[in-house]
Parts: structure tokens; C-alpha cells; sequence
């Protein structure tokens, strides 16, 4: 089937080809892969489902390819959120700029994005199956729930599965301790019933009071889920262990997740951007 592409643009300064990479080192057999140069996932938009491919070309550009005009058009709006195309980095590069520890980062990187998530049913059951676990076991813990119940492409793809596939299928054997797999299926039924709002631009503070309300599901994946799926620029997991280990003083004393906190208040309405650099600091 011949492929159709289209290129969208980003606002300066912005690095598309680091972003990009930063999702190749979180792919899942069967689902994305990553070639140092072009990613591609699998995808059900509408009523068909193949691959898109994403390649940075020039400064602020990606190429996006699909299999069809119409699942291009589809495609277009979720890239962008998925690439932090439409942000604005120039207020944040000033609110960071007299940091002593985000200031020389954010000079060093002034084109890092917060990225989204392509679909955000997607990101939270992945924040849920990577909790207390490595980053190879949560992503071997996601290709076989993909595998499981997922939807095959001809090629050996197969597309994540929907939230009530999900909750009503069996996550016996699958490597996951009961608590963990009663999170996830909870989690399922309550996207597959539209019991919370995970869309651009939702509150991020009714999703994640939905969220934690969950048994299994704590404030860190909470957090996550709107940095990633909602992309809510502002959301800051000031407990995470890696902010506390960027932040640590030249004694290398980390500071208490109170006093990240605090911190994080001279960073405001861009503390997500603000917790990736950390993250690139840790």
C-alpha cells in the first residue's frame, strides 16, 4: 500500500530529533520501533489501522507518514501533541533562565520538549504496568498484554488494546502481581466507561483525584500520566527520585520532596518542562 506523508512544523527552538529518540528508548516489540532516524508505531485511526513514521527534517520539522489520506489527517493532531509542536518554549526558557541548576540545561537544550502520548488510554495502562518495575520489565510486561489483546496488522504489528478489551480480558499469566493487574483492569473499566477525562486540555487535577482513587494507583503515576497523556506543562512529581537526585545540593544532600516543592514554585505553569530537565540532569 503506497504511504502518503505530510509535514508539520514546531516552534523554534525545538529538537524533534531528541524527542523522538526519547520515545525509541521506550519501544515495544510489536508496537513502535526506532531506527536512530525514523519512529514508527502502529495505530487504529478510524475505521482501519497500519503504521505511522515519524522523521525530523529540518529545524522544525517532522515528516509524517500514514497509509492513507485520511488516517494522515487523523494522525496529524496526535503527533503534535505527541511532539509538543504547538508549545511555546520561550516563557519557560525565561522562568528558568536564572536557576542555578534548570539554567545551564535549558541553555544547553533550549529545544527539549515534554512529550505527550500518542493515545492516552495507552500512556496510563504503560504508567500502570511500569510501576516498581525496571524499564525492561515494563516493557516486556506491555508487549505481552499487547500480544494478548491487541489488534494484529498483516505485516505482525499489533495495535495496543482498547480499555474494555482490556477489562474484560484475562491478565492471568501475564507476569503481573495481583495487585498490579487489579490495578490495571480498574483502571480499564473506568476509560472504557469514560469515568475520566484524559484529553488535551482536561483538568489535570480531576484526573488525577480519578486516578489515585484507584486502588493500586499512586500519586507518582498520577503525576505522570498528566505530564504525558493530558501534557499538562505544569505537572511536577516533586517525590521522584530522580528530581531529588538533580537537585542535590554540592554535598550531594538530595532535598525532601517538600522542599523540591518549594522549589518548583519559581518554575510555575512550567514545571513538567522543568521535571524533564531534571531528568536529563539525574
Amino acid at each position: 500500500m503506497a504511504r502518503v506523508t505530510a509535514l508539520e512544523r514546531g516552534r523554534a527552538p525545538i529538537d524533534i530529533p531528541g524527542t523522538l529518540a526519547w520515545l525509541g528508548q521506550r519501544t515495544i516489540v510489536g508496537i513502535d520501533t526506532w531506527d536512530g532516524t525514523v519512529y514508527t508505531r502502529t495505530a487504529a485511526l478510524g475505521r482501519s489501522r497500519g503504521r505511522i513514521s515519524l522523521r525530523a527534517t529540518g529545524r522544525t520539522g517532522v515528516e509524517v507518514a500514514a497509509w492513507s489520506e485520511r488516517a494522515l489527517a487523523e494522525a496529524r493532531p496526535r503527533v503534535r501533541h505527541l511532539l509538543g509542536l504547538d508549545d511555546d518554549p520561550r516563557p519557560w526558557l525565561a522562568a528558568f533562565a536564572d536557576d542555578p541548576v534548570l539554567g545551564p540545561r535549558a541553555a544547553e537544550h533550549p529545544g527539549l520538549r515534554m512529550p505527550g502520548a500518542w493515545d492516552a488510554w495507552e500512556m496510563c495502562a504503560r504508567a500502570v504496568l511500569g510501576q516498581l518495575v525496571s524499564v525492561a520489565a515494563a516493557r516486556t510486561l506491555t508487549m505481552r498484554l499487547a500480544e494478548r489483546h491487541g489488534l494484529r496488522l498483516p505485516d505482525g504489528g499489533v495495535v495496543f488494546p482498547t480499555a474494555a478489551a482490556v477489562a474484560e480480558g484475562d491478565l492471568d499469566g501475564l507476569g503481573l502481581p495481583g495487585a498490579r493487574r487489579d490495578a490495571l483492569r480498574a483502571l480499564a473499566e473506568l476509560v472504557a466507561r469514560d469515568g475520566v477525562d484524559l484529553a488535551p486540555g482536561a483538568d489535570p487535577e480531576a484526573a488525577q483525584d480519578a486516578l489515585v482513587a484507584l486502588k493500586g494507583i499512586g500519586p507518582w503515576t498520577a503525576m505522570y500520566v498528566r505530564m504525558r497523556a493530558i501534557r499538562d506543562l505544569d505537572a511536577f512529581p516533586a517525590a521522584d527520585l530522580g528530581v531529588l537526585v538533580a537537585l542535590a545540593d554540592a554535598q550531594g544532600r538530595r532535598p525532601t520532596a517538600a522542599e523540591a516543592r518549594r522549589r518548583g514554585e519559581a518554575w510555575r505553569p512550567y514545571r513538567g518542562v522543568a521535571t524533564m530537565h531534571l531528568w536529563g540532569l539525574a
